[in-house]
């Protein structure tokens, strides 16, 4: 008995190839604002209607929110942190609530503290921010919502103040 073996012979052709170096490069950024704008607001305590009454003891602005856009190093993260500038203030506390993240970003957008008193210190009010952006404008980002309480009579004054809120952003 005899076999036939057939080899097929399958060949391809290469017509070249070639390479091209990339090299990319996407420097650190670290953009923050207040919406929808930077302008200052009024917290007015009002005078009660009768005597023998306190002055009415809150009144509260939300209509402030923080955005930001951050790509950090590797290993690295970022905080936000706000702090009265311009004085003190006697008799009040001026309190700033921070809502969690809400909006059209992606990331890793941090985390908010509840609430802090505002004073001439910095402190945190959102940590652990990486690469991120919170998209843009109201409703998008961190509700700033500031709330001014009479907490000791005694020290009240006839009295109007300015004060500026810093807020700041910072690699941890």
């Amino acid at each position: 008995m005899r076999y036939l073996i057939t080899f097929f012979i399958i060949s391809s052709t290469v017509y070249g190839q070639s390479s091209v170096l990339v090299n990319l490069n996407l420097s650190s950024v670290s953009k923050m604002d207040v919406e929808p704008d930077n302008s200052g607001f009024n917290l007015d305590l009002s005078a009660p209607n009768e005597a023998g009454d306190g002055i009415k003891n809150q009144v509260t602005n939300s209509t402030k929110w923080i955005n930001f856009t951050s790509a950090v190093d590797l290993n690295t993260s970022r905080k936000i942190s706000a702090q009265l500038s311009g004085g003190t203030l006697s008799g009040l506390d001026l309190k700033l609530d921070i809502s969690h993240y809400s909006g059209s970003g992606a990331g890793t957008l941090g985390y908010s503290t509840s609430s802090i008193i505002l004073g001439d210190t910095p402190q945190t009010i959102i940590n652990g921010i990486g690469g991120a952006y919170t998209g843009d404008g109201v409703y998008n980002g961190y509700n700033l919502i500031y709330s001014l309480k009479v907490v000791d009579f005694s020290k009240l004054r006839n009295a109007s103040k300015t004060f500026s809120i810093v807020f700041t952003m910072t690699d941890n």
